[in-house]
């Protein structure tokens, strides 16, 4: 099961989260995994928030795919009440039934995960561009 949710941040850039549920073997439980994307106002489709020509690329390719996963997100953009809505609505459309257990407890790990933060100068120099 897939739910893909879209956000519109407030630099011009659209978010997606991916909430993908694996029923395990015992049919009862779905394992929840995410994955974070991200769009500017020039781009076709979207991508990666850590691409190669990010500056921070080298962190992204020697940490552990749990710690890939939460620079990914910092990068996003996402603020913690998006994920726990996309969880939401995820959980709401599997139905009831499961008990859901997550491939990495990101929602534990991002306590002061806020997104992005702009200031109305730096978001009138982002709208110029």
């Amino acid at each position: 099961m897939i739910l893909e949710k879209t956000f519109h941040l407030s630099v011009g850039r659209e978010a997606k989260i991916v909430v993908r549920g694996q029923v395990a073997r015992n049919r009862a439980e779905i394992i929840i995994d995410y994955e974070f994307l991200i769009r500017e106002k020039h781009d076709t489709g979207f991508r990666e928030p850590i691409g190669p020509n990010h500056p921070q690329y080298w962190k992204l390719r020697k940490s552990t795919p749990d710690k890939a996963q939460l620079l990914q997100l910092e990068y996003s953009g996402i603020s913690r009440k998006q994920i726990k809505e996309a969880t939401r609505e995820f959980k709401r459309a599997a139905g009831p039934g499961y008990t859901f257990r997550y491939q990495n407890e990101i929602e534990e790990r991002t306590k002061y995960l806020k997104g992005i933060r702009v200031s109305a100068l730096s978001r009138r120099m982002l709208s110029v561009a």
